[in-house]
C-alpha cells in the first residue's frame, strides 16, 4: 500500500490545512460531473497560489502561457462546450472564457445556481442525496472562486467569507440606524404630547 500524497495549505496563521491527493482526486471527480468544464486542468482542485499563478488572467486581451486567447467571443447564448473555457456572459459579453479568468467561475456559478437539481424524496434516495450534495460543493467552489483575489482554493474560501461578513455588517449597520430614526420619531412625538 503506497502512502497518499499530501499537499498542505496555510488556512489561517494558527491552523494548517491538508488536503490529500485522494481528497483532491475525488472533489475533481464531482467537478466534472456536476461541470464537464471543470474537467480541464486549469481548473483543477486545489487551485493554489504556490503553483505560480498567482494572478487571474484579464479576458481583455489576456492570454495563456500556450498562447490561447482568454476570450473569444460567442454569437448567442447557446453554444457548444470548448475545451478549457466556459461560454456564457462575462465581462466582455457572451464568449468563451478561459478557465484562467474569473469571469470563467462567475458564469459557471450563476448557471450551477440556475441548475440546481431537485429529487423529490431526495431523503429516501441515496443517489439523488449525493447528486444534491455534490452540486452544492461545486457551486461553493465556484462562487468562491468568482470572488477571489487570486486563483487559490484556500484564499478564495477567506474571500468569500470576507465578503459575506461586509455584506452582514452592511445590513446591520443600516437596520441599525433604520432603529435610530424610528426611535428618534418615536422621542420627538412623545416629547410634543407630553
Amino acid at each position: 500500500v503506497q502512502p497518499h500524497s499530501h499537499r498542505k495549505f496555510t488556512a489561517k496563521k494558527s491552523t494548517t490545512m491538508v488536503i490529500s491527493q485522494k481528497n483532491a482526486d475525488e472533489v475533481n471527480a464531482k467537478m466534472a460531473r456536476v461541470a464537464p468544464e471543470l474537467k480541464s486542468p486549469y481548473a483543477k482542485y486545489p487551485l493554489s497560489a504556490q503553483t505560480g499563478r498567482s494572478m487571474w488572467v484579464n479576458p481583455d486581451g489576456g492570454r495563456t502561457a500556450k498562447g490561447e486567447s482568454c476570450f473569444i467571443a460567442g454569437q448567442g447564448k447557446d453554444q457548444p462546450m470548448k475545451e478549457h473555457y466556459v461560454y456564457g456572459a462575462g465581462s466582455l459579453g457572451y464568449g468563451y472564457y478561459h478557465l484562467l479568468t474569473r469571469d470563467s467561475h462567475k458564469i459557471l456559478y450563476v448557471r450551477l445556481q440556475s441548475t440546481t437539481p431537485f429529487a423529490c424524496c431526495s431523503c429516501f434516495n441515496k443517489e439523488a442525496t449525493r447528486a444534491i450534495d455534490e452540486h452544492d460543493d461545486i457551486t461553493r467552489i465556484c462562487y468562491n472562486r468568482s470572488v477571489a483575489t487570486i486563483p487559490d482554493d484556500i484564499q478564495a474560501a477567506k474571500d468569500a467569507e470576507a465578503k459575506a461578513r461586509g455584506t452582514a455588517k452592511a445590513v446591520y449597520n443600516f437596520t441599525q440606524n433604520e432603529q435610530l430614526v424610528v426611535n428618534a420619531i418615536q422621542t420627538g412625538v412623545f416629547i410634543a404630547h407630553g
